[in-house]
């Protein structure tokens, strides 16, 4: 039996038509919207490259990491330690009521721990028998779907945003032929960090290394000095990714204005 085929044509052609159109312009008429991911390991600086964006609003997921800047740039932040607490700022800053034109989501793998939390305790209230750690596949399944939709939620929202999350190393590569090698990328499920790849325009590796600076006059020995390093180029090391068309490998001491500026002139200017 043949299917019937469905039509859903507008009523008022004329009308809907004139709707599209008002939604039709070219990619640089666009809002600039700036969505990045910094992962990185613990402790590299990844909430302090976060603040340096501008009027930003730190969201600290469970993680104190908002230590690191409380005494020089000294950001707004707020602290989230229950899983309806995201959805609680998420709606704040939807409204509109607030000033803040950047939103730095720090950290992604720490939110997804919390989910998970939030889901086995409904789980556990629905069955009391239930193994509180032991997360089955419909488990993962909704902690996936809870995720993802925060992500695009955030993703979406009318200012600039920034997620960060701890860094997952991956061996690749033939161990028979002993040819392997480690491959870099954010700390979330599968699932899960294909939503947030796709979700931003710029990935950037986050590290920090000892380096020597330059010898001053009357210095016997060259400083040793902390470089901060964010790789953007492409790698076979790191997943990373810039859509936004900086067309470097990486950015000695990243600053998101700075970055902002490259990006859009005027001073960083995202509004």
């Amino acid at each position: 039996m043949a299917l019937k085929k469905s039509s859903n044509k507008p009523a008022d052609l004329s009308k809907h038509n004139l709707k599209i159109k008002k939604q039709i312009m070219p990619a640089s008429k666009r809002p600039k919207r700036y969505r990045a991911c910094i992962y990185g390991r613990s402790g590299v600086g990844k909430t302090r490259l976060a603040a340096t964006a501008p009027r930003v609003l730190l969201i600290d997921v469970n993680d104190e990491g908002t230590d690191s800047v409380r005494n020089d740039i000294d950001p707004q932040t707020f602290y989230v330690h229950y899983w309806q607490e995201i959805n609680d700022i998420y709606w704040f800053l939807e409204s509109g009521d607030h000033d803040f034109l950047t939103v730095a989501l720090d950290g992604v793998t720490s939110l997804q721990n919390l989910c998970m939390k939030f889901v086995l305790g409904d789980e556990r209230s629905r069955d009391a028998s239930r193994d509180p750690d032991m997360a089955s596949r419909q488990i993962y399944g909704k902690v996936n779907e809870l995720m993802k939709t925060q992500i695009i939620n955030f993703r979406n929202l009318p200012m600039n945003v920034i997620f960060t999350a701890l860094e997952r190393k991956k061996a690749t590569g033939d161990d028979e032929d002993e040819d392997i090698e480690i491959f870099s990328s954010p700390e979330c499920s599968p699932g899960i960090a294909k939503t947030l790849e796709a979700a931003v325009g710029m990935i950037g590796y986050l590290s920090s290394t000892t380096v020597y600076g330059p010898r001053k006059e009357g210095q016997k020995k060259r400083p040793r000095v902390i470089r901060t390093r964010l790789q953007l180029g492409a790698s076979e090391r790191y997943l990373t990714k810039d859509r936004y068309g900086l067309m470097v490998p990486y950015i000695d001491h990243p600053n998101i204005e700075k970055i902002l500026g490259d990006i859009y002139g005027q001073g960083g200017k995202t509004k």
